[in-house]
């Protein structure tokens, strides 16, 4: 049997297979990386004059350190729920990475326009060529825009365009990793090498390195060598991470992407190990799941509602307690308005579905009454 096929009876089996349990230690990570992600944009206005927030922790920007956590956890969770399948059904994957990621992008994207247009008395930036409305309808108008692309990029940040070819080629990822993890590693490895070098000695202009994806293919594959291979970190591979760490802020010896994926490793073992130890806490973990689970509008809405609140909330005026209290009071609004997306997506997709449902009902029905008056009159005129 081919480890890809497009249609086998693997769907069956799948719908037949009991459901995974959650790994408390993704969802830790997941909430942990979310709230660095806030907090980098809310960092912002702030990084020289005030320095109320840490900006780059480990010697790397804080905003960085939130997309690596991001990119290992999602590759350990698509391993975790795909790498162990004797085959993958690409239609089947496809469609339910599709159903995850756009009808909530599709939803928040409308919904922000429209307050955005009211917001601005009624002007909204528009590209010049309005072809490229098409990145938008993929979800890959941030990723186009970090390129210098004129886009409707209004919310989702590059991260979404880079996470949907993430999903692309997971699959010929997998069958590296299940197949042949070593010359995958090695082959991932050299990429990484060689795009790092050659932007250490070439700048090409509107190319940031960080966001190619052979720059961010050591932190997805070591995500998916972990949940495979590692499954958990021992107490001596925390500890070392600590070290590697400890010395990384202290000195700040590695610089630029190297410094990203190396620190992102091990924040993402140590977290690991520190996840196992806090899981028991109820409260804690409580909120850790409640987080992890509107980690995607989180990460919708939250750039979009920050800019709206710095227009009117100058933050220079701000004290330091000010603003612990605004970031505090921003991020309780971006959980209600994420806790409302989500719910308002669901209900569309619900309508939806059921429309179309009994759309195709119906003319199936219909498609079956003419068939048989159909066969009726044949008869009638064959006697």
């Amino acid at each position: 049997m081919s480890d890809i096929s497009v249609n086998t009876d693997a769907t069956k089996c799948v719908r037949a297979r009991a459901k995974k349990p959650r790994l408390f230690y993704l969802d830790w990570i997941r909430a942990i990386a979310a709230i660095l992600i806030v907090v980098t944009h809310f960092n912002n206005p702030y990084l020289e004059p005030t320095r109320f927030f840490v900006n780059r922790p480990f010697g790397i920007y804080i905003g960085g350190l939130g997309v690596s956590l991001f990119l290992i956890i999602s590759g350990a969770a698509l391993m975790y729920n795909y790498g162990d399948r004797e085959s993958l059904d690409l239609r089947t994957f496809y469609t339910k990475r599709a159903k995850t990621l756009y009808p909530m992008f599709w939803v928040a994207f409308i919904v922000a326009n429209i307050l955005l247009f009211i917001r601005n008395n009624g002007y909204i930036f528009v590209p010049r060529h309005k072809i490229t409305a098409i990145f938008s309808l993929f979800g890959m108008d941030g990723y186009a825009s970090a390129f210098g692309v004129g886009t409707f990029y209004t919310l989702g940040e590059w991260f979404l365009g880079f996470i949907i070819l993430f999903y692309i080629v997971f699959p010929l990822l997998r069958v590296g990793v299940n197949k042949m993890p070593i010359a995958t590693v090695c082959i991932v490895l050299a990429l990484y090498v060689v795009t790092v070098a050659f932007f250490m000695f070439y700048q090409i202009p509107r190319v940031p390195s960080d966001i190619l994806l052979t720059t961010r293919l050591p932190e997805l594959v070591f995500g998916m060598i972990f949940v495979k291979f590692i499954k958990k970190v021992p107490s001596w591979l925390a500890a070392v991470s600590f070290v590697i760490l400890a010395a990384q802020q202290l000195t700040h010896i590695l610089k630029d992407n190297i410094a990203v994926t190396i620190v992102g490793i091990f924040a993402f073992l140590l977290l690991s190990y520190i996840g196992e130890l806090v899981k028991s806490f109820k409260p804690l973990s409580a909120c850790t799941k409640f987080i992890s689970a509107y980690s995607y509008p989180i990460f919708l809405v939250h750039h979009v509602l920050i800019m709206q609140v710095f227009t009117v909330i100058y933050p220079v005026w701000l004290n330091r307690w000010q603003a612990y209290g605004l970031l505090i009071a921003e991020f309780v609004v971006i959980l209600v308005l994420s806790v409302i997306l989500k719910r308002f997506t669901n209900l569309i997709v619900g309508f939806v579905s059921k429309y179309l449902v009994k759309s195709s009902s119906k003319n199936s029905v219909e498609s079956a009454v003419r068939n048989r008056s159909d066969n009726s009159s044949t008869n009638r005129s064959l006697d």
